[in-house]
């Protein structure tokens, strides 16, 4: 058994801390980051923690041969996956290889479970017969609440003696009772749910739809940033309908959501070692900030630090010397 316990104060760092599954996270909320991460491996379970204190959307893909669950400790609302809102009762599954969009609020913190198939299939049939079938439907469903919080309390547990002792987790015999326990645990949260019903309805689906397309659209062309009016058009929808769908999802507005989006993008270049040499001006122009003094300002709002600062940690990580800054300006390199 593998035990880790980490903070983060970059959204984009926390994510590269999760080998195996492709995503990014990106900050949408501004301030400075900090999360926290605790994970459990064992031969047969994947399971981590995560809280945040910033708004996040985690996008990416589930790794294959495996369902993954995971239920909310402490969600504020909105919280969303796959365009179906999560209330605190509910777990969340995700099936190998699927791709996801995960909104969560500031102060949100949740546990993930990943669970192989082939076990899954011989220990609980019943259970996995219907999600490996439900691809496509819903990825929310409620749950029983005395056993969602059985199993919340089984795995704060498990967290608790990994980091005290983590050699008695070590024990196959340990690591196979965990597992049981964890199976009939979400068997019996689930034992009400017909898996094929969609939990929600279709107009948050659709808000959080339209969310989605915006983003797509605003990262097709990094150095083009789209407009309000832009995306009405495109997405043919009324300026009013796209705001209330900013707001309702991520509970801001386009605007703020979509800039938040490419700022993310430029910090994910500054802080890329084979990208980091390019220099601030670069990257900002790369995502289309052409107001040196406006994008710096922006990026230290929502970071909590100026940009250069964060390329300046990226270089001191690859051991480059002071003076190999590349072409910056005098205000990017001191804002």
């Amino acid at each position: 058994m593998i035990a880790a316990a980490r903070c983060f104060d970059d959204a984009h760092l926390h994510a590269e801390a999760l080998p195996g599954w492709e995503q990014l996270y990106s900050q949408i909320s501004g301030g400075r980051f900090r999360s926290t991460l605790s994970r459990v491996r064992t031969s047969r379970l994947d399971i981590f923690r995560e809280s945040f204190n910033q708004r996040v959307v985690q996008q990416g893909r589930a790794p294959g041969g495996m369902i993954h669950f995971a239920l909310p400790i402490r969600a504020p609302s909105p919280l969303s996956l796959q365009g179906v809102a999560v209330p605190d009762n509910a777990l969340m599954a995700l099936r190998g290889g699927e791709d996801f969009v995960f909104h969560l609020p500031p102060g949100a913190d949740s546990v993930q479970v990943s669970v192989p198939y082939e076990d899954l299939a011989e220990l609980t049939p019943a259970l996995c017969r219907p999600l490996r079938e439900a691809r496509g439907k819903t990825p929310v469903f409620p749950a029983r609440p005395a056993a969602l919080a059985a199993l919340r309390a089984l795995l704060n547990g498990v967290f608790e003696q990994a980091l005290l002792d983590p050699a008695l987790l070590s024990y196959a015999g340990n690591q196979k009772v965990i597992q049981h326990q964890l199976l009939d645990l979400l068997q019996d949260a689930l034992a009400d749910v017909a898996l094929g019903e969609r939990l929600g309805n279709l107009t948050f689906a659709t808000h959080c739809d339209i969310v989605r397309r915006s983003q797509e659209l605003a990262l097709a062309k990094p150095d083009e940033p789209v407009t309000v009016l832009e995306l009405c058009s495109r997405l043919r929808v009324s300026r009013r309908t796209l705001q209330n769908s900013f707001q309702l999802v991520a509970d801001t507005t386009p605007v703020d959501y979509l800039r938040s989006i490419r700022l993310n993008a430029v910090r994910r270049m500054l802080l890329n070692p084979t990208q980091a040499g390019h220099g601030v001006r670069d990257a900002a122009g790369a995502w289309g900030f052409y107001h040196l003094g406006h994008f710096a300002g922006d990026y230290r709002k929502l970071f909590g630090e100026a940009p250069s600062h964060t390329r300046a940690r990226a270089l001191a990580h690859l051991g480059a010397p002071p003076g190999a800054r590349g072409l910056e300006s005098a205000h990017d390199a001191t804002n």
